[in-house]
């Protein structure tokens, strides 16, 4: 199954549902993240987090090869094919308690701020409709991450309140004051870090946490480009080629 989701990686291709059937559990799908790590040879440089209500903290690793710096331009839109959400990503630069993480804490280690795309790209054939195990063993549906310029300066900021602006073709489409899932990212790093803990991982030095979309869902095209401020911290930009690359279509599924 860890073989079946890396193709499905690299090729952006999509499970079948026969290759999910033996997947019926948290910890399966947790090992299986970690296994899809090494079937690519990846490092694992940040994670996301998710708090549905009335339900445990989801997580998933980020890796190294799916980190763009801003102003990319993307040739293979398939990477965004859900969508793209416009966040902030949080920088640990030092080390946080093993367990028992406060909000403190997190403003003790966290470096710098920096505005950030996630790009959407789920593998699975019911996408974000699919049983929550099966969205954990697919990386949370995350494709590709791209990163604007870290801002040390950020301790002045209200970051449960900052002004989001996203611009497609120089046109606003979301103009709006905080709207973070969590209320404050650093109340979703502490979230993190304690769900790691309980499940014997620490966030590392060096790694970010994407802490949640302030935008919702946006659902690109191609040829546009895209643009983010977030107030006071800067802006990440993307590009987008006008046509995806072909490609066969044995690469349209995964885990025959």
């Amino acid at each position: 199954m860890a073989r079946d989701f890396a193709a499905a990686r690299r090729t952006h291709g999509v499970m079948t549902a026969q290759a999910l059937e033996n997947l019926h559990d948290f910890e399966d799908a947790y090992r299986l993240q970690e296994s899809v790590r090494a079937e690519l040879g990846a490092t694992v440089v940040g994670w996301k987090l998710a708090a549905p209500p009335a339900a445990e903290v989801i997580s998933a690793p980020l890796f190294d090869i799916g980190c763009m710096a801003s102003g990319t331009v993307l040739a293979d839109t398939a990477l965004l094919r859900d969508g793209v959400e416009c966040e902030l990503a949080l920088r640990i630069d030092h080390p946080l308690p093993f367990g028992e993480c406060t909000r403190d804490d997190v403003m003790a280690a966290v470096g710098a701020v920096m505005p950030a795309f996630e790009l959407l790209c789920s593998r699975l054939p019911a996408k974000f409709a699919s049983p929550r195990e099966h969205i954990v063993a697919d990386g949370m549906g995350h494709g590709a991450v791209v990163l604007g310029a870290p801002c040390g300066d950020w301790r002045t900021l209200n970051l449960a309140d900052l002004r989001v602006t996203l611009w497609a073709d120089d046109a606003p489409v979301v103009d709006k004051q905080g709207g973070n899932p969590f209320g404050d990212p650093l109340l979703a790093v502490a979230l993190l870090a304690n769900h790691l803990a309980r499940r014997g991982q620490q966030l590392a030095a060096g790694t970010f946490v994407l802490a949640g979309s302030h935008t919702g869902v946006h659902r690109a095209r191609p040829g546009e480009r895209l643009r983010c401020v977030f107030e006071g911290v800067g802006q990440v930009a993307l590009n987008l080629r006008e046509t995806s690359p072909q490609h066969s279509k044995e690469h349209d599924y995964a885990g025959r």
